[in-house]
């Protein structure tokens, strides 16, 4: 367990070997943006209209959207089943027929148990051999996860001015010998560990911790969890036709001033740990491999849209390090 507010040196990077995969999607051509599965949702997000208020515990939330069929058949439909322990989600109907262009309107019920952060894929499965991807948005943690940055304390860092608390996470990474761990940002904390730490932090009591790993595993979390990811501010096409290294860069220079300040500051990390990769075996692929997933999220109806967007947005990153690597 790491020891947060604790000032004693970090102990030894660990022995472990980290195996890179090195991937390259220049090449891939999968088709983006064809709907194949016969049908039209109203809505692919569904986040109860709660906007910036917390989801409350043990009480029902509700929410609604409309599956319309586009094909020229019948077709049927029901949400495949989870059965996560922090909350009950029922869809109603869960299953049924749609006649051909018509609408079904389906009502979504969520009862949260415990403070959790979380965006849960859903399956709708379409005649059996055809799926698409709806996103449950559940905030219920409050404080400095899951927030719009804005709201934040801000301070300087090395001429950018982000939320304090990446400053506090980054400070406590290098001190704790962070930069040489071997697999940081890849090797993630202990669960409870980061659940324990993120609640410090959340109350706005964090310091420091020797765990690098867990902080580590806290500034990805930090990201991905951010109201509208950065990524998610460029249209899709920047992102799908990410091969072009210039274009990236182009892409990059049109986000919002909050989120490229966002994205620039943690650039600036990430390859702060690349230059060591000598060491931690984290190059600045590797870094994209692991970091670019939680800096978009992927809410394409069509599941295999959602796997080639997230393998995309892996060779953004790293034609912006690479860019910023030379610049």
């Amino acid at each position: 367990m790491g020891n947060t507010k604790s000032k004693e040196p970090a102990p030894p990077p660990s022995s472990s070997h980290l195996v890179s995969n090195v991937v390259d999607f220049s090449h891939q051509q999968t088709e983006i943006g064809r709907d194949t599965s016969g049908i039209s949702l109203s809505k692919t997000i569904i986040d109860f209209k709660l906007g910036e208020k917390p989801c409350p515990l043990k009480s029902a939330v509700n929410d609604s959207f409309e599956i319309t069929n586009t094909s020229n058949d019948r077709l049927r439909f029901n949400f495949e089943p989870s059965f996560p322990k922090e909350f009950q989600l029922t869809f109603s109907p869960a299953a049924g027929t749609i006649d051909r262009n018509k609408s079904k309107t389906v009502k979504v019920k969520l009862i949260v148990s415990s403070k959790i952060n979380l965006n849960h894929k859903v399956t709708l499965k379409i005649d059996d051999d055809k799926s698409s991807i709806l996103t449950v948005k559940i905030r219920c943690e409050t404080g400095v996860f899951g927030v719009d940055p804005a709201t934040l304390d801000m301070i300087q860092d090395d001429g950018f001015v982000v939320p304090a608390i990446l400053v506090s996470m980054k400070r406590s990474l290098i001190e704790y010998g962070g930069m040489d761990q071997e697999g940081i940002f890849r090797l993630a904390g202990e669960q409870t560990e980061i659940k324990r730490i993120k609640e410090i932090m959340n109350k706005k009591e964090f310091d420091s911790s020797n765990d690098v790993n867990t902080v580590a595993s806290l500034i990805k979390i930090w990201y991905r969890e951010m109201p509208t990811p950065i990524l998610n501010s460029l249209p899709s096409e920047s992102i799908y036709y990410s091969s072009d290294l210039n274009d990236c860069v182009a892409a990059f220079n049109t986000l919002p001033e909050m989120q490229k300040n966002l994205l620039e500051w943690l650039m600036d990390l990430l390859l702060a740990v690349a230059h060591n990769s000598s060491v931690n075996k984290m190059t600045s692929q590797n870094l994209a491999i692991v970091v670019a997933p939680n800096l978009y999220d992927v809410s394409a109806s069509n599941p295999m849209e959602g796997l080639v967007m997230s393998q995309k947005c892996v060779q953004f990153l790293h034609n912006v390090l690479t860019w910023k690597m030379q610049n």
